[in-house]
């Protein structure tokens, strides 16, 4: 488990889809206010080499490979802003609690599939076990919910009848410029430590040697 430090303002970032820094409004709310701050990457063995019910596989190797150079990619980054990404294989509800547990504040672009949710669910209750919140952000759209002339839950069915709200009352706000610094990390433990430079490979996710 990941030391805190002496004011409980650290906070975490846990990435899933939104792996840039540029354009991410949760990336801004998890920095903002936080005297440091630990990003977090999650590979779930679930969602590679497993076959779903149909038969098929949730990822083939190559787009395994993709997403990796993806995390290496925004590790770079993060780091040149003075931060990191810790790095886990795993069941997220049981490796973010474990990065993050005792900080003030888990950061998260809210999920809109029932699988993501139902994530989402699963790690918010074993963090609240160790006394943090997870903040669920709005960020995958280009119109946020209250501003797209119409309640999320009371969006037409016809696509036109939205489109109208939409460009009637609805704005597309500005792109958000990449921090320019982020918080430091916090003080970590041995194994917390170790995220932030471990890696896994292919055959860590389930796939062949090649």
């Amino acid at each position: 488990m990941a030391v805190r430090s002496s004011v409980n303002r650290a906070k975490g970032m846990w990435f899933r889809d939104d792996l840039r820094l540029d354009d991410n409004i949760v990336l801004q709310a998890a920095a903002s206010g936080a005297t440091s701050l630990l990003p977090v990457y999650v590979f779930d063995p679930r969602n590679f080499n497993v076959p779903t019910l149909a038969g098929a596989r949730k990822s083939a190797a190559r787009r395994a490979r993709f997403l990796l150079e993806s995390v290496a990619c925004l590790r770079k980054n993060l780091e040149a802003k003075g931060s990191g990404l810790a790095v886990a294989v795993g069941r997220p509800e049981d490796s973010v609690p474990k990065l993050c547990s005792g900080f003030e504040a888990v950061c998260i672009q809210q999920g809109v599939c029932s699988e993501e949710q139902m994530q989402e669910k699963k790690v918010e209750k074993h963090l609240k076990a160790a006394k943090t919140d997870l903040n669920r952000i709005w960020g995958g759209t280009l119109y946020m919910p209250e501003e797209c002339g119409c309640a999320p839950k009371g969006i037409p069915l016809l696509f036109t009848a939205f489109k109208n709200k939409a460009e009637s009352k609805g704005r597309i706000r500005d792109p958000i410029d990449a921090p320019k610094k982020l918080p430091p990390l916090p003080e970590l433990d041995e194994a917390a430590t170790e995220a932030l430079t471990y890696m896994p490979s292919l055959q860590d996710l389930g796939y062949p040697a090649e």
